[in-house]
């Protein structure tokens, strides 16, 4: 079987995910690796990627690249989503990438929020597939990615440079965090969600949308939720996630230190200083939607990508 691969160059975490050809069109996920390395740390001070960012993220590269060489990848490709769309530095680094035989391209946030959603629709169960309408959101270190999904017609697609790793750099809370700094912070991302809703979202929505969420920030929740000791992406694909729980896991996070944060069952301890964030943005989506409950899906961008890769190898 012809094995390919797929390397999400993400503003908080660098994915690598190795798959297999099946048949026309289709695929089978053989192994994934992940690096946490902030890549996108310094965008929130002067538009640059920090030297230091750089460096961790290429050598998260070398070693998928190593893996790549070892699993007999024949293609590969690399999707660069917000912290090189933004960085005006950015060709200095994708040169570096390019050195290491990588293949990059940089998403625009249409792509972005397609490819998301195309991975997102390969694991939404049947059940909820056939919802009226569905809002599938992306919440990602540098920017949130949007999709509306009805039964007539192309999906809607917008994008918020709102991002877990953005705003816990611009809006330190502190360690634990303090209550005040917690309240501005959620004020800030209340009235950007807001303002987004009503100017890019509002006049394409019918009245009971079906809130699909995917990325670090919702994932990250449901293991939570599940006090998982060991990630299991099938347990984490379909989970219903109540605004309560939500609610309360925020509630949780905003009153413990990092160190406790990270040890918590479920928390991947590189996530542990993003995820007061997260955890806010994902509470206040659920708050202006007035939606009860979430889907949460495990796949997305990294499974977009290789479902077009599938199709193109399959021509």
């Amino acid at each position: 079987m012809q094995r390919f691969a797929a390397v999400d160059l993400g503003s908080l975490t660098v994915r690598l995910a190795v798959a297999e050809l099946t048949g026309p069109g289709r695929f089978r996920v053989w192994r994934h690796y992940r690096e946490v390395t902030g890549l996108g740390e310094g965008l929130a001070c002067n538009d640059t990627l920090a030297p230091e960012a750089m460096a961790r993220t290429l050598e998260a590269l070398k070693s998928f690249v190593r893996v790549m060489e070892a699993q007999g990848v024949e293609v590969s490709r690399v999707a660069a989503t917000q912290a090189v769309r933004q960085a005006r530095n950015r060709e200095d680094f994708l040169r570096q990438v390019r050195e290491l035989g990588l293949s990059v391209q940089i998403l625009s946030p249409e792509e972005e929020a397609r490819l998301s959603l195309k991975g997102v629709l390969s694991a939404l169960a049947p059940e909820y597939l056939a919802a009226p309408e569905l809002v599938v959101f992306d919440v990602g270190g540098g920017s949130s990615e949007w999709a509306i999904v009805q039964p007539y017609g192309e999906p809607y697609f917008a994008s918020l440079p709102l991002g877990v790793l953005t705003l816990s750099r611009t809006m330190p809370l502190g360690d634990p965090p303090q209550a005040d700094a917690v309240a501005v912070l959620k004020q800030e991302i209340k009235e950007r969600l807001e303002e987004f809703y009503r100017q890019n979202l509002q006049r394409h929505l019918g009245e009971a949308p079906r809130l699909v969420g995917t990325a670090g920030a919702v994932t990250t929740l449901a293991a939570l939720a599940l006090k998982m000791s060991r990630y299991d992406a099938q347990q984490v694909n379909n989970l219903i996630l109540t605004r309560a729980q939500v609610a309360e896991l925020t509630e949780l996070l905003c009153r413990l230190p990092e160190t406790e944060r990270a040890r918590l069952p479920g928390m991947e301890p590189a996530k542990a200083g993003v995820m007061v964030a997260g955890a806010l943005i994902v509470l206040s989506i659920l708050e202006i939607f007035r939606q009860d409950s979430m889907i949460t899906i495990d796949a997305g961008l990294l499974e977009g990508v290789l479902g077009v890769m599938a199709e193109e190898l399959s021509e």
